[in-house]
């Protein structure tokens, strides 16, 4: 490059010197403060005016909505305004709230009715993220949708689903059954909510975590109740009462004909709570596991004693041995040599060398061999579903009543059940969704060289399978009446396909 003249480098000097002394001069300074300072409270009075403006239209909006529906339903309508504002800001937070009131709070309403029924939080949870990862879907460009390596046979699934309602249809048809129905499509939908908003593994991570605290919350609450005096029991139970619970001396449950209690916390019904705990338990046990936890290891000890102990007392045999079946899992893939050690304990059970005073080993060898009430209703149940399924082998007979007099719906397993609803069609599509969902994260497994990770996704699978193994013995993961144990169900099989699309982006630079 050529060098400029000396007297064009004198220019440029002597010019600039001059130029920013007269811009700095006292009299241009002074004028140039006092245009900013009126610059700034222009803007300061604008925004003012418009905050004014605002502060106005809300208050002129609360006074018309307290004079149209009241101030009930107006807090009500703020409260949730808020709540999707908060989620649309960070869907993380919506799925962290679905956790905590699906594990400690399931059945809560909300005390405003709205027309003739009470919204559960557990509803408008759901429908909310739904609703803003659609929003999302639509109105950000780079939004994309993913529907997964199975989202597909959801897809078909739901569809099945909405084919055997309306089949149904032509027997029976209710408010009540349109509502449960729409309430299960909804916790389905689930699935593709946490495929589309769960975006790093530090999401996942936060699930998982919350769902071991959600559950050792509430296995503690079970322990603390069952342990409390029946009548100080029922009162606390009770004092749920204006969010939709139960209430009276009904509360406490017992072995069918017997005295003998069963731990409930705050999910209403044993099972319930014993097929939430498995869940929680299996993943928090799965992380001792890790060489490194998402949780203090102390904390995941005293986590995992609190729910297997929580569990135990809601003598839910299906959740005990869907722990057992997710622990196997679990000690296959990290530690085989633990297989010896539960051989041994089956023999000693099976050759009956344990103490007969045990009430969780009596109670489930009553169970496996069919000899208390509970079990043999089991059996007539299992005997009148396939009656049923004979006769309406395809499709099913719908989500309502059965057809006939001598037939009715209700069996409990979610496979039964299923073929019972949809038909033979609808039970394989969801046999080869966990089919092809479980082959494919168990394929992947052993390639994941992040150990953390790879201990993560063991864990998921290995609750996946422990929920499919006791909905072989209890229908709570597809019954109408749980839309938060199927949501935490389909949650899971959400969390198995972004472990498993994270997993593909490993070895990616």
């Amino acid at each position: 490059m050529p060098n400029c003249s000396p007297s064009l480098q004198g220019w440029n000097l002597v010019s600039i010197n001059s130029l920013l002394a007269g811009v700095w001069s006292p009299g241009l300074e002074k004028l140039w403060l006092k245009m900013v300072v009126e610059a700034i409270g222009e803007r300061q009075a604008r925004f003012n005016a418009r905050v004014a403006l605002i502060a106005v239209l809300a208050g002129a909006a609360i006074g018309v909505g307290v004079a149209a529906i009241g101030p009930l339903y107006l807090v009500a309508g703020l409260i949730g305004l808020a709540v999707g504002i908060a989620f649309l800001r960070n869907t993380q937070v919506g799925i962290l709230s679905f956790v905590a009131i699906a594990t400690l709070l399931p059945f809560a309403v909300i005390p405003v009715p709205l027309g003739a029924f009470k919204l559960t939080l557990i509803d408008v949870t759901l429908t909310t993220l739904l609703l803003v990862w659609v929003v999302r879907l639509l109105m950000v460009p780079d939004t994309r949708l993913h529907v997964g390596g199975v989202g597909n046979l959801v897809l078909l699934f739901i569809l099945l689903a909405l084919v055997s309602f309306i089949g149904g249809t032509a027997y029976t048809i209710s408010a009540e059954n349109i509502r449960l129905f729409l309430k299960m499509i909804n916790s389905i939908l689930f699935f593709f909510t946490i495929v589309n908003c769960l975006r790093t593994k530090r999401h996942v991570e936060q699930v998982i975590a919350g769902m071991i605290i959600g559950g050792s919350v509430t296995a503690a609450i079970g322990i603390a109740l069952y342990f409390t005096p029946a009548d100080t029991a029922t009162r606390l139970l009770s004092a749920l009462r204006p969010l939709g619970y139960p209430s009276g001396p009904d509360v406490l449950r017992y072995i069918a004909g017997t005295d003998t209690l069963r731990a409930i916390s705050t999910s209403v019904d044993p099972n319930i709570l014993g097929a939430t705990l498995m869940l929680s338990g299996i993943l928090s046990i799965s992380q001792l596991f890790s060489p490194a936890t998402i949780l203090p290891r102390r904390v995941l000890v005293a986590t995992s004693g609190t729910i297997v102990a929580g569990l135990l007392l809601t003598l839910s045999r299906s959740s005990w041995i869907g722990l057992i079946v997710g622990v196997l899992v679990i000690t296959s893939f990290r530690r085989r040599r633990l297989w010896i050690l539960f051989i041994a304990l089956a023999i000693v059970f099976y050759a009956g060398l344990l103490p007969e005073n045990m009430p969780f080993v009596s109670h489930l060898e009553s169970g496996l061999q069919a000899r208390d009430q509970a079990a043999a209703m089991r059996l007539g149940e299992y005997k009148d579903a396939l009656r049923l399924i004979t006769g309406y082998p395809w499709f099913g007979v719908g989500f309502g009543q059965a057809p006939s007099a001598d037939l009715y719906v209700g069996v409990s397993s979610i496979y039964l059940l299923m073929a019972e609803e949809m038909g033979l069609v609808g039970t394989a599509v969801f046999l080869l969704i966990m089919g092809v969902l479980l082959l494919d994260a168990i394929r992947r497994l052993p390639r994941i060289q992040d150990a953390r990770w790879q201990v993560i996704a063991l864990g998921l699978v290995a609750s996946l399978l422990g929920a499919l193994t006791a909905g072989v013995l209890d229908h709570h993961f597809f019954g109408l009446a749980f839309p938060h144990t199927v949501a935490l169900f389909w949650m899971l099989v959400g969390l198995i396909a972004v472990a498993t699309r994270m997993a593909d982006r490993e070895g990616e630079p």
